[in-house]
This record gives structure tokens, C-alpha cells and sequence, in this order.
């Protein structure tokens, strides 16, 4: 054999080499089950205070409206936030009468200066110690906070894929989220009580 043979031979073994290194074919794991996301770092998702020139200007007149009566049946605003550095959404936030859940209206802008539209959504969250449990309406492609490696399971989530434009489309998803959390807790689930406190930080967990 002469020299170009060995060289091929050396060049063989070193692909095959690489192969074995690298796709692991007898490890006895079947391809395709691993998590192709669970080796990147987990990103930490702060929710700060949206700018109030943006929530101000932009809020929808029947979003006002309802948001005056849900702060006379007993929400407490929480406040307007967003992510960092993020102009394009932000969740106005409240904490529910009986402390077990955060209401959030989350407002997404679409469009330019002079040609804005604000699509709003609606998302409700309660916790236990180590879990969660959300009812949401959303605009399809826009669940943001519902997706990624987070996701929750179908048992945990109800997802209705519209917007919310009036009070009349927000009211049955409050009652859908209060009837969950009633068959939640009759499970013998202990539902955490939420305070102003410590709804940032649990809603902060789940977007991270």
C-alpha cells in the first residue's frame, strides 16, 4: 500500500472516530428524545416599569373603563410592566380580591408612529409552591409568556387563541380561571397567597 493509501486509511478512521465521539449511536438512547435546549443557559426575565407616556397614550378606552371597575370590585393595581428595554408590550398588572391570583391585560403594539394598534390579551395565574395554574386569552402567535421551554402542560393551562377587545370577552375567562382554581384546590391543592410583595417575583419565575 502506498503512501496515499495510508493517508486515506488515516483520514477514514479519524471520521468514523468523530462519528462515534459525537453521535453516540450505541448509547442506547433513541434519537430525537434529548432536550436540544436544555444545554443553554437559562435567561433571567426582569419585569420593570413600562414607560408611562406608552401605557398612558395607548391604553383602549373600554380597557380604562374596565379597569375602573375591577379596581371598585376589589383588584389592586399592581402597575404597567414590561421586559427591559422593550417598547412593543406591557401587562397591566393586578392582584386579585382574594390574593390567589394575578390578573394581567397585556397590551401588544403593532404598527408605526401614526398607524399603532394596540391587541390586547388577557392572562391569569395562580400558584402552589412549585407549580402554576393559567387560564389566558391570546392573539394566535402572540402568547409570548406562554411559550418557550416554560411552557406549561395542558393540565396546567386553558388557552383561548383570540383577543380581548371588550369587557363582555374578559368576564367569562375571570369566571373560567375562578372555576379551575376551585377544581384545583378541591384536588387538595394548596394555593399560594399572593401579595404585592411577591406577585412580581412568582410571575417572574414563569417568564424566565
Amino acid at each position: 500500500m502506498g503512501t496515499g493509501g495510508i493517508i486515506i486509511l488515516v483520514l477514514f478512521a479519524a471520521i468514523v472516530g468523530y462519528i462515534l465521539a459525537t453521535e453516540k449511536p450505541f448509547s442506547g438512547k433513541p434519537a430525537g428524545l434529548e432536550n436540544p435546549f436544555s444545554g443553554l443557559p437559562k435567561i433571567s426575565v426582569q419585569l420593570v416599569k413600562a414607560p408611562e407616556e406608552m401605557t398612558e397614550r395607548l391604553t383602549p378606552k373600554w380597557q380604562r373603563e374596565l379597569c375602573q371597575k375591577l379596581e371598585q370590585e376589589g383588584y389592586r393595581l399592581i402597575g404597567d410592566y414590561s421586559y427591559a428595554s422593550t417598547l412593543f408590550f406591557w401587562a397591566r398588572t393586578y392582584l386579585s380580591p382574594d390574593h390567589k391570583s394575578a390578573l394581567l391585560l397585556v397590551n401588544w403594539v403593532e404598527g408605526k408612529e401614526g398607524g399603532k394598534v394596540v391587541i390586547s390579551n388577557l392572562e391569569l395565574y395562580s400558584f402552589t409552591g412549585n407549580s402554576f395554574l393559567v387560564t389566558a386569552c391570546a392573539q394566535d402567535g402572540a402568547a409570548k409568556l406562554l411559550t418557550g421551554a416554560n411552557r406549561p402542560s395542558e393540565e396546567q393551562m386553558s388557552l383561548h387563541l383570540k383577543a380581548v377587545y371588550a369587557e363582555s370577552a374578559v368576564r367569562p375567562i375571570l369566571e373560567e380561571h375562578q372555576q379551575r382554581l376551585k377544581e384545583w384546590e378541591g384536588k387538595g391543592t394548596k394555593v399560594r397567597e399572593l401579595t404585592q410583595e411577591n406577585i412580581l417575583p412568582s410571575l417572574s419565575k414563569i417568564f424566565s
